[in-house]
């Protein structure tokens, strides 16, 4: 059995560390056999990563964590950006593009999108109509009570490929979430993703790095606040 985590950041976006000493820290490791580094929006240390694959002990898969109109995408076996703020169909028509996979991070995450989490309580055939091909069931750094739980749910529901990821900002953090499946490859990780037959195990994120990213958070939410209100505003004066 091998084990993958594909979501996980570097200083290319919001991460504590570069992308060689996470490399390096996951050789140390020796329990992952598929990674992926997939920063905000950003494909520097991925694809980084990509080129010097050869010199781990793992295979890396090239990706990138794209910011939708309607929740986080991980976009994996893409090697070019992906534009943000798109649909989510359009999203993931730009990643089916360049033959990746779409995978819808952290469904229930408020902080990153409540709008959309509320769009798939009441009408999760959206995302299968949408395009997505894998549900992120564990994610190990959710802060939204329950994230986990309704986004499994919400795959058996819509009997859906599942994966578990650490969402890693910290070096301590990775591998705290996990998919597990046969074989120690990349492509047997597709494989399995592709034919439903994985499973998912994980913890949470050390408290220091919920300690550490809170400040962020709360930046990240007042920001969706303020978008929220601009889309309100011409509304409000219509009326």
């Amino acid at each position: 059995m091998g084990f993958a985590d594909i979501h996980m950041h570097t200083t290319a976006s919001d991460g504590f560390n570069t992308v060689k000493e996470v490399l390096n820290h996951i050789t140390r490791m020796g329990t992952l056999d598929v990674i992926a580094i997939t920063d905000h929006d950003a494909m520097d240390s991925s694809l980084w990563a990509y080129e010097h694959r050869h010199n781990y002990p793992f295979d890396i898969i090239p990706g990138v964590e794209v910011t939708s109109a309607e929740g986080h995408v991980l976009a994996l076996w893409v090697t070019r950006t992906i534009n943000a703020g798109m649909s989510l169909k359009e999203t993931v028509s730009a990643v089916h593009q360049q033959g990746g996979m779409a995978i819808l991070a952290h469904p229930f995450e408020v902080v990153v999108c409540a709008e959309a989490c509320y769009r798939y309580l009441r009408n999760p055939e959206v995302i299968r109509e949408a395009g997505i091909d894998a549900i992120e069931v564990h994610n190990a750094g959710a802060v939204t009570p329950g994230n986990n739980l309704l986004a499994r749910r919400l795959a058996a529901k819509l009997h859906m490929p599942i994966v578990g990821n650490s969402d890693g900002h910290s070096l301590a953090a990775i591998g705290t979430g996990r998919t597990q499946f046969v074989g120690r490859t990349a492509e047997d990780f597709r494989s399995a993703v592709t034919r439903k037959a994985t499973l998912v195990t994980g913890t949470s994120w050390p408290l220091a790095d919920y300690v550490a990213l809170f400040p962020q958070l709360i930046r990240t939410k007042m920001s969706g606040i303020a978008s929220a209100a601009g889309r309100l505003a011409p509304a409000k004066s219509r009326s």
